[in-house]
């Protein structure tokens, strides 16, 4: 039964997926297996339910911000999943099996690749936002107390970055976030989110969004 039933579920995906990831869908749906959550994450190999928080595409790879009730991570796509992304929006919630669980430099990172698959599916994640500094990805709120001037670094493409002060954090903006900044006022309370940490500097990326915050 279960082995005709991972036959079914690999030819549900028109042979993109191994035997492995489809036994872990069909057991998942037999109830027969509980995922874990995001804060639960260890390396190795995993499957979980997330939720898209933002996204990044690129050529031969999207990157996203995804979580749960429990925390945020990255998610890494490869190969046919980078195909299957153009049909998953910001705010969609994602079935992921055969994944590879490492540790990066902005936390724990999920990466989906060749033998691993991801599906939109009619779920609910509520996700909360829990604002300071931490390991991994995080996102920080205040006043916005100083914005310095847009650097420019001309090479094979051109790339901007701006530094700013929020409750004397010192942030770094790259490209389309040191756009984004050029909105908002000294003196405004604003919210930063998905920002990781690299060498001691805190930056807001591609993943990164921007939000105004009421004074109040």
């Amino acid at each position: 039964m279960l082995d005709e039933e991972v036959k079914k579920e690999i030819e549900k995906f028109n042979g993109l997926i191994d035997e492995e990831a489809a036994r872990l869908l069909v057991m998942e749906r037999m109830g027969k297996l509980t995922l874990p959550k995001i804060n639960e994450l260890e390396e190795g190999n995993v499957s979980l339910y997330a939720k898209v928080e933002s996204m990044s595409r690129k050529k031969n790879v999207v990157k996203a911000v995804i979580g749960d009730e429990t925390g945020h991570c990255l998610l890494n796509l490869w190969h046919h999943n980078v195909g299957i992304a153009r049909y998953i929006k910001e705010g969609d919630v994602i079935r992921i099996a055969n994944a590879w669980v490492r540790e990066g430099k902005c936390g724990k990172e999920i990466n989906v690749g060749k033998f691993g698959m991801i599906e939109k599916v009619d779920k609910e994640i509520k996700t909360s936002i829990d604002f300071g500094v931490k390991k991994g990805i995080f996102s920080l709120k205040g006043i916005l107390n100083k914005k310095f001037p847009t650097q420019v670094y001309l090479g094979d493409e051109e790339h901007f970055t701006c530094k700013i002060i929020v409750d004397f954090h010192e942030i770094y903006l790259l490209d389309e976030r040191a756009k984004d900044i050029q909105k908002f006022k000294e003196g405004e309370k604003i919210a930063l989110l998905w920002l990781c940490r690299k060498n001691g500097r805190i930056y807001a990326n591609e993943l990164s969004r921007i939000r105004r915050l009421s004074q109040g």
